[in-house]
Formats: C-alpha cells, structure tokens, sequence
C-alpha cells in the first residue's frame, strides 16, 4: 500500500504572493509555512538525498517545527530575518519566539544549519550546487526518485531543475528502504565440456600456458585428457588446447607436423 509522502516548506505570503513591505511577519493565515503531500513540479525536481542519516533527521525535524511554529511566515523581501533570529538559538526553529520571514529556500538553509552544515547564502537556482558542495549530499537522479513519491527518504531535499521552489520530505516513502538497483545477472562459470576430450597421439607436454608456459605434466600416446571448452590460436596461427590433466588445468599442443600429429580433438556421441 502506498505511502503518502509530505514535504515541508515555505509557499506564499498571507496575500498568496511572494510578499512585500505591507505583509505582517509570522505566519498569518496558517499557510504561509505549510506541510503538504508530495506533488510532482512541472519544472521536475531534483533530489539531494543527506549521506547522513542524523543529518536528515535534523532537516526533517526543523523544517515541520518551522511550519509548526506560527512566528515564522513567508516574505521574500524579508527573507533572512528567520535566520537572524534563529541563529540565537542553535537555528531550532521550535524556539523562534520572534515573529519573522524566510522563503523557500532561506527555510532549507536555516534547516542546514541545524542539522550542522555551514552553507552561504543561496536561493533555489544555486541550492543544488551549494548543498552538494558541502559533501553532505548526494543527487538522486533517477525517475523513481524525481518522479514520484515511493524511494524518497525522510530529509531528502527537493529543489527545481530551474528557479522556482524547494521543500524537505518528513517521512519515508513506501518503498524507502527498497534497493533499486537491479540485481545484476551471474556470469556463469565455465564447467569441462564432459563429451569431449583429447586424445594424445605420443608424447606431448601439457604447459601452464600455451607455448612457452611451465611444464606441468608430461602426456603420454593413449592418454584422454578432459577438454575444457576453450582453444587458443596464438599470433603465429599455432592452436593449443585448454585440458584437465592429473597435475591441474594447463594447455596441450594442437599442432602436427609433415609426419605426425600429436593430438586430437574428439567428441564423444
């Protein structure tokens, strides 16, 4: 069963505009700051995901006690008086007894700062650049994350591709804690072709390596050594075959000369 997952953030004014010298500071309507279920931004978000799972606590927590607490409201103009005032008390925006502003993105910062990160000042056209160059943050870049509600994680940090809007995740989406990636396909390990051999034809030696390889076992005319599925054509079109001999795996000459030939290749029916 899905999850519905909220975001916390800084939306409007108490006018339902981005503010101006006449709006009242805190948060006059109840709405200003709001906690509101994801929604999917026709500008498309980008994920920042904190690599720290104490980080993304303390994002979560101070974003939801900022839009809980009714001295914080939404003026662009005035945007960093939160941040003044929060600065006095460790950045808890449950502890702002002040009225005062933020927007969007002077909210996440103030949040960074909780949860122990030093950023500058940004707005949500350099956010993304600016909390990444911290190293606390990875981006998230595929669909399932900036595309829907299901991976994302509590304290993920949501920002547009373009100028526009930011929010915190509170909570864990449905499927969170499930590993996207898939499960990469075996390489298969190969085995002796068991319906075939080789049968030597006189003595012949059975090297480490083709051609010049160590010695490894001497085989004799009669021997029928197991033959591993594989055949080496060196540069100068000589052949070795890849054989289980009594001394380990090793190669065996596939060459003849004008008036015998030293081994081969047979498949049994």
């Amino acid at each position: 069963m899905a999850t519905t997952v909220y975001l916390a953030n800084a939306v409007c004014d108490e006018n339902g505009t981005a503010g101006s010298a006449k709006s009242k500071a805190g948060n006059q309507t109840g709405r200003e700051l709001r906690i509101q279920a994801w929604y999917k931004n026709s500008k498309g978000w980008r994920v920042l995901r904190p690599k720290s799972e104490d980080i993304a606590k303390k994002l979560a927590y101070d974003a939801k006690a900022a839009c809980e607490n009714m001295h914080i409201g939404y003026n662009q103009t005035r945007r960093n008086t939160l941040y003044n005032y929060a600065s006095k008390v460790k950045f808890d925006c449950a502890k702002v007894t002040t009225d005062c502003e933020c927007d969007c993105s002077s909210l996440v910062r103030v949040c960074c700062e909780y949860a122990g990160i030093k950023v500058s000042n940004f707005n949500t056209a350099s956010e993304a650049q600016k909390l990444l160059a911290t190293g606390k943050f990875e981006e998230l870049t595929k669909s399932i994350y900036t595309d829907q509600a299901d991976y994302l994680k509590l304290g993920d940090v949501l920002v547009t591709k373009t100028k526009g809007h930011t929010a915190v995740v509170l909570n864990n989406g449905s499927k969170a804690n499930i590993d996207p990636s898939p499960t990469p396909t075996p390489t298969p390990t190969p085995t002796p072709t068991t319906d075939a051999y080789v049968l030597v034809l006189g003595t012949v030696r059975v090297r480490k390596e083709p051609k010049n390889g160590k010695v490894i076992y001497f085989a004799h005319k009669g021997n029928k050594l197991p033959y591993l599925d594989e055949t080496v054509t060196l540069e100068d079109g000589a052949q070795w075959y890849y054989v289980q001999s009594p001394k380990g795996k090793g190669y065996i000459s596939a060459y003849t000369n004008s008036k015998k030939k030293y081994t081969k290749l047979v498949y049994e029916e």
